[in-house]
């Protein structure tokens, strides 16, 4: 390698001065996702591994609801490599079926349980389930539609499946008698002491799916394997000095990475004992904390500043060692009101932060408290490349040139799910012979390796859905669906901030030649929006323009339409 090489970021990697020798040379397993549990947590059969609203789980419990459950798939039919459908929120059911899968040698599909009825058909389809753990919601969401899918067998999920006391809050489905569709508890009866297959699971395989909203087209499902799941678990825990003991508890519901890895296979294979709440209400931040105690939370921004609505009663937060946002940028004002909050009231820590894709498992980044990284996201993880790419050549750019910032490494997926061409769209090789994942986020590295982002090649709305779980939305999705209709001839999507759902999208429409504006055809546009879109997708409104505003170069330029409809709203 040249003297001029090595003084390229991603070779000399500056970054890796911040961490210890032993974070920097931690070994990564090469195990799949529950022999890398089981292995560190067998000889802590009493410890608790699951708080879930008051009712606590052993370790020892836990394996054998992870068994219950495998020997539950056994028996209806799930073979090594199946892909089973989960679509649940934050219930134990969630957790013991992931590993179950993980144990016979199949795949979670992991989905919105309240994406709407033809996003969760996409998603069932596209990767053929003839099984499908369903929350009893989403069964009620697809129940008319399952014709329309390979799956064979339904199992049905409440939220007191794994907590009698909340039976009676929970309204009872109705269930075909033709045993296709069936309650959790029959399904786990009718497994018992089936014979679990013999089966080796290769831990570079895929081991997860999670889906990520495609800036085109429909979401694309990301393959993770074992292994890349078990890097990220390692390098946090080693950088953030994690241990044994310690709770987290969590706010966001698994069908994203950011939950299922961060805040629930991390713990429970470390021995930090998750704490579930099925539906986190944000502002009931405090009680949560008066109750359980947690000792680590990651969340997202607006759910870190709900915490601002401080109640009379001065809270205790002495607890609270560890605190983490992702998924967004929070303003900086916010975020040293939090800090504030944080310290006043007990916790000697701060906010610290990252960047992350699903593509990527989730975090690639964080912040450390032994820098000054405010205005960043931090450094990469000791395993993980990160390089500048300049947009037009792909060639790596030195120190504070800005471009398009770019990851590789033992956490990257495996690729879409049977969609080769958006996978080496985000995935080329270079000249180092790497694969290197392209993330759309423009940014810079500093000569002390540490990552700042200065703008999105794509565009990206944070948005909470009806059910109150938060998301993303991919405006060009959105446009896409409105431009089909045949009235219109252009439009442009953009976030407007709102207490209740973070942003609601607001789409503006430039009408096709002869068409007119009415509230009548905005609501026809809104219909037809409902029949090709998630229900958190659909405009909160429509409104017409005879004109949108251009770039120089004659594209839509949405960054103008923001400012021109934000400054009037």
């Amino acid at each position: 390698m040249t003297q001029e090489k090595y003084q390229l970021p991603s070779a000399a990697k500056p970054w890796l001065s911040y961490y210890s020798s032993e974070t920097v040379n931690v070994e990564l397993p090469e195990k799949t996702v529950y022999e890398f549990m089981a292995d560190n947590n067998r000889d802590y059969p009493e410890e608790i591994a699951v708080n879930y609203l008051g009712r606590e789980i052993s370790y020892q419990a836990l394996f054998a609801y992870i068994d219950s459950t495998a020997e539950a798939f056994a028996h209806a039919g799930v073979k090594a490599g199946d892909i089973v459908t989960i679509a649940l929120p934050t219930v134990p059911e969630a957790l013991y079926s992931v590993y179950a899968l993980n144990k016979i040698g199949a795949v979670s599909n992991m989905i919105h349980p309240l994406a709407g009825t033809s996003e969760l058909l996409f998603y069932l389809n596209e990767v053929g389930s003839e099984v499908a753990v369903l929350f009893d919601k989403t069964y009620l969401l697809l129940r008319d539609q399952l014709a329309q899918t390979k799956v064979r067998q339904v199992i049905v999920v409440t939220i007191a499946d794994s907590l009698p006391i909340l039976k009676a809050r929970v309204e009872p489905v109705q269930l075909p008698d033709d045993g296709s569709v069936i309650t959790w508890k029959t399904f786990i009866e009718a497994g018992k002491d089936t014979p679990l297959p013999d089966v080796k699971k290769d831990p570079f395989g895929t081991a997860v799916i999670s889906h990520t909203g495609g800036t085109t087209g429909n979401p694309k499902g990301v393959m993770n394997s074992d292994v890349s799941i078990n890097a990220v678990i390692v390098q946090i825990a080693s950088a953030t000095g994690v241990y044994r003991g310690m709770s987290h508890l969590v706010v966001l519901p698994p069908f994203i990475n950011y939950s299922l890895v961060n805040a629930m296979l991390e713990p429970i294979s470390l021995g930090i004992t998750c704490i579930m709440v099925p539906k986190y209400e944000p502002t009931q931040f405090y009680e949560y904390i008066k109750k359980y105690r947690p000792t680590n939370i990651t969340s997202i921004p607006p759910y870190w500043e709900a915490m601002l609505a401080v109640p009379k009663e001065k809270p205790d937060l002495s607890c609270i060692k560890i605190a983490v946002y992702g998924g967004e940028a929070m303003a900086p004002q916010n975020e040293a009101a939090v800090n504030k909050l944080l310290k006043d009231f007990g916790s000697k820590c701060k906010l610290t932060k990252g960047l992350g894709m699903t593509e990527l498992v989730c975090a690639s980044t964080l912040t450390t408290l032994d820098a000054e990284m405010d205005d960043s996201v931090g450094i990469p993880l000791p395993k993980v490349g990160c390089m500048i790419a300049d947009i037009d050549t792909d060639a790596e750019l030195g120190y504070n040139k800005e471009g398009e910032i770019c990851f590789s490494g033992p956490t990257l997926m495996i690729g879409y799910y049977n969609n080769r061409e958006a996978t080496d769209d985000i995935i080329r090789v270079h000249g180092d012979g790497q694969r290197w994942l392209h993330t759309g986020d423009l940014g810079y590295i500093d000569k002390n390796g540490i990552l700042r982002i200065t703008g999105r090649i794509k565009r990206i709305i944070m948005t909470r859905g009806k059910d109150g779980s938060p998301t993303k939305l991919f405006p060009i999705r959105i446009e896409n669906a409105i431009n089909s209709f045949e009235s219109v001839r252009l439009s442009c999507v953009i976030g407007i901030p709102d207490e209740e759902r973070i942003n609601y999208p607001l789409a503006v429409v430039e009408l096709a030649d002869g068409a007119e504006p009415s509230d009548e055809l905005a609501e026809r546009i809104l219909k037809h929006c409902s029949t090709q879109l998630p229900e958190y997708s659909v405009p909160e409104r429509i409104r017409f323009t005879a004109a949108l505003p251009r770039t120089p170069r004659g594209k839509v330029d949405y960054r103008a339409l923001e400012k021109q409809i934000l400054g009037a709203e």
